[in-house]
C-alpha cells in the first residue's frame, strides 16, 4: 500500500470520519477504528455502517485487506467511536499504523 493510502486511512481514523470503498465488488461505508498490518498484508478494522453486503455482515469490527479496498476515499462524515468491542491493541495486527482513540 502505498504511503498516500496510509494517510487517507490515518486521517479518517484520527478524525472519527467515514470511509466509503468498493470491496469485492460491493460498494462499502464504513466506521475505521484501526489500520495496521498482519503477515499478510496491510488491514483495516473497520464497523460498515451503509452500502452493500453479501453476508448482511455489518454494525461488529471486521478485518478488511487493503489491497482489495479500491477507490478509497474520506466521506466528511463523521463517526462516533462508540464500539463496545474495540480493542486499542487489536490482536490480529502485528503492527498498528494509527488507531482511534478514545
Amino acid at each position: 500500500m502505498a504511503p498516500l493510502w496510509r494517510d487517507v486511512l490515518c486521517a479518517a481514523i484520527q478524525n472519527c470520519e467515514l470511509l466509503e470503498f468498493d470491496y469485492d465488488g460491493l460498494h462499502r461505508i464504513v466506521a475505521p477504528y484501526a489500520h495496521g498490518s498482519t503477515s499478510k498484508g496491510e488491514v483495516l478494522r473497520a464497523i460498515q455502517v451503509r452500502g452493500e453486503s453479501r453476508s448482511r455482515g455489518m454494525g461488529f469490527g471486521k478485518l478488511w485487506t487493503v489491497d482489495k479496498m479500491l477507490d478509497v476515499r474520506r466521506t466528511g462524515e463523521a463517526f462516533v467511536p462508540d464500539d463496545p468491542h474495540y480493542n486499542p491493541n487489536d490482536s490480529a495486527m502485528e503492527t498498528i499504523h494509527c488507531r482511534v482513540r478514545r
